[in-house]
């Protein structure tokens, strides 16, 4: 069972990318501003805890399975494909399940990333009032 590793890659890419993006949309429809930065890093670190723990519960719900088809693979690669092959139900809800938890977190990741300086497009919105409210006042 040394293929935890391997696993794990494939779920961090699964869920960085996915996660990435979902995290992306939101961000752009929320009207505070985020630290990118700090948001980024904490959930790069989120998505590699939450993939070890995807392919770890992965492997742990589907050991019996996953052991028969082991006894009949022979070499590195007949061995993945077992894994992969007999234990996918398992993956599936353990990588589904772990991605809720990582949605979940890095929600709160967003919470706690908010800025408490105003962004450039509400600065810029406000400016924009500010004008138009000038100009009816002159032309009043």
């Amino acid at each position: 069972m040394n293929f935890i590793g391997p696993l794990a890659v494939f779920w961090f890419l699964i869920f960085w990318v996915v996660g990435g993006v979902l995290f992306s949309i939101i961000a752009l429809f929320r009207s505070s501003k985020i630290k990118k930065t700090q948001f980024s890093c904490l959930f790069t670190l989120l998505c590699a805890g939450c993939a070890y723990g995807a392919a770890h519960t992965g492997m742990m719900m589907g050991a019996e399975e996953i052991n028969v088809c082991l006894e009949k693979a022979v070499g590195w690669t007949e061995s993945f494909s077992a894994i992969i092959a007999c234990g996918v139900f398992a993956m599936m809800i353990s990588g589904l399940a772990w991605f809720i938890l990582l949605f979940v977190g890095g929600s709160l990741l967003l919470l706690l990333s908010r800025s408490k300086n105003q962004s450039w497009i509400d600065g810029k919105v406000e400016e924009d009032e500010m004008k138009d409210k000038t100009q009816k006042l002159i032309i009043e």
